[in-house]
């Protein structure tokens, strides 16, 4: 009888083994498709944050052109105004200089 009541019990055990190895594998998989998910999410916010940045970058850039443009008509002005006031000062040193 000894024989029979360390088959049933590893019978008991073998039972207790599986169901412990299939509740794990559910487990596993419950696992898996949470860390799908985290990943799909991941994702999608990195693109999202490359979009971001590639927006930031472009804005930076425009604003980098326009501050170009702005800095060359300054000093086309600058340029002309500085020209125009060395042709008044020698015309009036020439003129000065004749009487």
């Amino acid at each position: 009888m000894d024989t029979a009541e360390e088959y049933n019990s590893w019978i008991e055990s073998r039972r207790l083994v599986i169901a412990q190895l299939g509740a794990m594998d559910a487990s596993i998989r419950e696992l898996t498709i949470k860390v799908d998910r985290l990943n799909d999410l991941t994702r999608e916010k990195a693109v999202e944050v490359a979009r971001e940045a590639q927006t930031g970058l472009a804005d930076v850039n425009l604003r980098l052109v326009m501050l170009e443009t702005r800095i060359k008509i300054w000093g086309a002005v600058v340029g002309l105004l500085g020209g125009g006031v060395a042709t008044i000062l020698v015309n009036l040193v020439q003129r000065a200089m004749v009487r």
